[in-house]
This record gives C-alpha cells, sequence and structure tokens, in this order.
C-alpha cells in the first residue's frame, strides 16, 4: 500500500549548483508537481543558498506550459478543479505567514479552459505553512537554508511522511550519512527520479506498508509453504 508523501530535497555546497537546480527543477514540476514522489520541502547549504534560487528561478521561469502533446512542452495542467483550489490555498497560506513568492503564484490565465497554475517558487518558509504539513501535490517549490548536516536530517524527518527523499552530494561520507539518517523508503542520491523497475517501491511511517517491484513487491501475491521433513521411520 503506497500513500502520500512530502518529500525533502537537501543540496550540499559541494554539489554543482546549476546542474542540481536543474535536477530539482524536473523533480518539482514534471506532471505539475503531481507526483507521490516529487520533492516537496527544498533544503540548500546556506553557502550556496542565493547562487541555487537564482538558478531556480530561472529555470522555473523558462519552463513551457501547455498541451503536453505539443513539442516542447514541459508543464501540463492540474488533474482537477480541487487540485487547483489546494494549491491556491497553499499558495495563500504561506503567503499569510510571510512567504516570499518568487515566481508563478496563481492561476494562468494564458488558456481559456483547463486547470492551469503557474509554477512557483517560494522562500521565507517556515514548519507552521501547510506546505510543510501536508502532501502538497502541486507545482510549489519551498525553499529553505541549512548550515548543519544533523540540524537537516532532523528537519527532513519532522514528518508523518516517509516516501522518498533526495540528497545532492559528491562526498561519499555524507551520501552515506544521509542515507542512513533519512526516514524514507526510497533515496534518490543525485538521481531525482529513483524510480525503476527492478527495484523496491514504497514508504516508511505514514507513506505506507510493504513494497511495489523488485522481488520484494512479489510477496504479497506469494504463500510460502513450511515443510518440515522427519526422520524416516523403521
Amino acid at each position: 500500500m503506497e500513500l502520500g508523501g512530502n518529500a525533502p530535497l537537501i543540496v550540499f555546497p559541494d554539489a554543482d549548483v546549476q546542474q542540481v537546480a536543474q535536477a530539482a527543477v524536473i523533480g518539482k514540476f514534471r506532471n505539475n508537481g503531481q507526483v507521490c514522489i516529487a520533492p516537496s520541502r527544498f533544503y540548500v547549504h546556506e553557502k550556496i543558498a542565493s547562487d541555487f534560487t537564482e538558478a531556480a528561478v530561472e529555470l522555473t521561469k523558462n519552463l513551457k506550459v501547455g498541451n503536453g502533446l505539443e513539442a516542447g512542452i514541459q508543464v501540463g495542467p492540474m488533474i482537477e478543479p480541487r487540485a487547483l483550489e489546494k494549491t491556491a490555498g497553499l499558495i495563500e497560506d504561506a503567503r499569510s505567514k510571510g512567504g516570499k513568492i518568487l515566481t508563478g503564484g496563481s492561476k494562468s490565465n494564458r488558456f481559456d479552459k483547463g486547470y492551469w497554475f503557474e509554477p512557483t517558487v517560494v522562500r521565507e518558509v517556515n514548519g507552521s505553512m501547510r506546505l510543510m504539513t501536508e502532501e502538497p501535490f502541486a507545482p510549489v517549490m519551498p525553499l529553505l537554508d541549512f548550515s548543519k548536516l544533523d540540524d537537516v536530517i532532523a528537519a527532513a524527518n519532522n514528518t508523518p511522511y516517509g516516501l522518498a527523499a533526495y540528497v545532492f552530494t559528491n562526498d561519499l561520507t555524507i551520501a552515506t550519512r544521509m542515507a542512513e539518517g533519512l526516514e524514507a523508503g526510497i533515496i534518490g542520491l543525485n538521481d531525482p527520479v529513483p524510480a525503476t523497475p527492478q527495484c523496491p517501491f514504497g514508504g516508511m511511517k505514514e507513506s505506507g506498508l510493504g513494497r511495489e517491484l523488485g522481488i520484494e513487491g512479489l510477496d504479497a501475491y506469494l504463500e510460502t509453504k513450511y515443510v518440515s521433513v522427519g526422520l524416516r521411520q523403521e
């Protein structure tokens, strides 16, 4: 049973800012954020936070929104009116609690029909915002700073969800520490889309029980039979 998530994406200062920003934007806004394992909370080390923010905003502004059947389109519509309304509610809540919208932040007025919301980047984010406590399932990228590894692990784990988590670093020691410390069933190390048929897919905590895909995904369809053979009777 695979349920929702609110996946953290954590960027350390040794990572390539431009490459990671591009991976983060692709991971966040594919299917307009309507992906269960989409990164939803972006923790960027304070040493590169300014550069990352600038790159992420520019990339987000340049995303092509429209009919996915047309060449070059990168972002489509929301799935239903309720999804559009929820996204607008998340933005309004963030604004009311001090959030700063750097791009997007509203329904798109470029289309005559459909449920369109502009890809959005938010700064000045805090833990009281719905973006940080609910599964957003929306095209919204909230950016936060961090300085210490243990602090960002604690912040990333401060959620009832545990489906996916993402870490970008070139330091093997940091990567290992993060993989061990993060409470999520799927960890993407320098990988914004860690889903593949041969590997188990599923979450921890309130993000589900069991696994699909991989050899582990076959377990639910199998019955284990135990046969005990005693000694031959003379």
